[in-house]
């Protein structure tokens, strides 16, 4: 990515860049992304817990190790991919993690025959390759829409197709992957052709995504590099709106690390509808996520970022809280109102949550004239990988203090009114909340365009 710091063409064509082919090159590996963090998140617990017989707790606990991994690696490449972008921009790193990823796909659903030891050997090894390949890939491509833009209304316009395109990875990941282990046979077979199919997407789009940005500028110089420094932490410390809007992402993802992996175990065991209801469900879902871009690009530009993600907070928690009265009787319809509610909510809280990251990168640039946008997205993507990992850890060993039977090849049993009560609960009360402990942290967020633009014209 060519670096430079002003953009040389006129002010009356500023309200047209980025142009749409960057929008969707740089949308597209988002796809990849989303395919890689759901497959897993959704799919890695329920091949543990329903095909190989592992119990539950033990798929939360590889999770939750591997993103502890994971916290070291996306620190260590975001201030690596600082010191490269200088020279040759952060779009290698999104070729590395394309490679890395694909590799760790095949390796956890394509893993051979063995002993119960030797299946949790060979999955921790699995998630720890599945782990880096994302965050080479992940944290140097959140760094990239603060240096492209920074123009809020582009900025906007930009992450909303990644947005979009994460409803597109979600749709593949769930819906798609429901119906290749549904054709595959159902048990180890499915996930087979459901890893191999998967694997390649991934791949593909997010190949997609470094092909697709060869040609993006930057609209922001770079700053001094991040030093290892008393004073650079201290004024990493000072940056209240990095916390605050960690603070409420955190509080998401543990929702979503949730919600995610519970969602296809409570269609199996309570409404008893099984893959087929997850592919209705992610359909629907998705669907909203990238039907409601317009809306929420409009709804942000009128009442602003912080306002429109309190918004879609409070559509989330009650569209979360109705799953209490679903069960066996409920039917597609039902199915369906709720997904369309709560993708549409979603799809609000991941485009303004994602294209406040890029505000929050750039106040620091223009307060302490130091880069390490790379540092901020590592920071980000750590929070995501903190939250899922507590996602999986509480719904493992949840179900597995309630008594979850674990099966093998996709054969399932009658579980106890206590594992249904637990089902329950972590589909609805726990996400609800985190998100509404969220949305209480959000209300101390005070970054706005406003207070962006008189730094802007402060610093010349």
């Amino acid at each position: 990515m060519t670096q430079t710091a002003t953009l040389d063409r006129p002010a009356k064509t500023r309200t047209s860049y980025p142009p749409l082919g960057l929008c969707l090159g740089f949308g597209v590996g988002t796809s990849g992304i989303s395919i890689l963090l759901n497959t897993v998140s959704v799919y890695f617990p329920a091949l543990m817990a329903t095909v190989l017989g592992v119990d539950p707790a033990v798929a939360g606990t590889l999770v939750m190790l591997s993103k502890v991994y994971d916290a070291f690696a996306d620190v260590a490449i975001g201030a690596w991919s600082d010191k490269v972008r200088a020279r040759l921009g952060r779009r290698p790193f999104l070729l590395a993690g394309a490679l890395v990823s694909f590799v760790s796909l095949l390796m956890i659903f394509l893993a051979p025959p063995m002993g119960e030891t030797a299946l949790i050997a060979w999955m921790a090894v699995g998630l720890v390759i599945y782990s880096t390949g994302y965050s080479l890939f992940n944290v140097p491509y959140l760094a990239m829409p603060s240096e492209i833009t920074s123009n809020n209304a582009e900025r906007l316009k930009l992450i909303s197709f990644r947005t979009a395109f994460i409803g597109i990875g979600q749709l593949t990941a769930l819906a798609i992957s429901a119906w290749l282990i549904q054709a595959g046979g159902g048990g180890r077979s499915g996930y087979i052709v459901m890893g191999c199919v998967m694997a390649v997407l991934a791949l593909v789009t997010m190949l997609g995504s470094w092909w697709g940005t060869r040609g993006a500028r930057s609209d922001a110089p770079v700053g001094a590099p991040h030093r290892l420094s008393a004073a650079d932490f201290r004024s990493l410390l000072e940056n209240r709106p990095l916390f605050v809007l960690l603070g409420a992402k955190l509080c998401q993802y543990v929702a979503f690390g949730v919600l995610m992996p519970i969602t296809l175990l409570f269609l199996l065991n309570v409404m008893s509808v099984g893959y087929t209801g997850m592919i209705h469900q992610s359909v629907v879902q998705n669907g909203a996520v990238f039907a409601s871009m317009p809306v929420w690009m409009r709804i942000g530009r009128r009442i602003g970022k912080r306002n429109a993600y309190l918004l879609a907070q409070a559509i989330m928690i009650p569209a979360v809280l109705t799953w209490y009265w679903a069960d066996a009787t409920t039917g597609y319809p039902g199915i369906w109102w709720r997904s369309a509610v709560f993708g549409f909510a979603s799809g609000g809280a991941l485009l303004m949550s994602t294209s406040m990251l890029p505000d929050v990168i750039e106040f620091d640039r223009l307060k302490n004239g130091v880069e390490r946008g790379g540092v901020f997205a590592s920071l980000y993507s750590v929070n995501e990988k903190l939250g899922f990992a507590i996602g999986a850890l509480v719904l493992g060993w949840g179900l597995s203090v309630a008594g979850y039977v674990a099966t093998k090849n996709g054969a399932l049993v009658e579980q106890s009114a206590r594992t249904i009560s637990a089902l329950y609960a972590i589909k609805t009360t726990v996400p609800a909340v985190m998100l509404l402990t969220g949305a209480a942290l959000l209300l101390f967020y005070d970054l706005d365009e406003p207070k962006l633009e008189a730094l802007r014209a402060d610093k010349g």
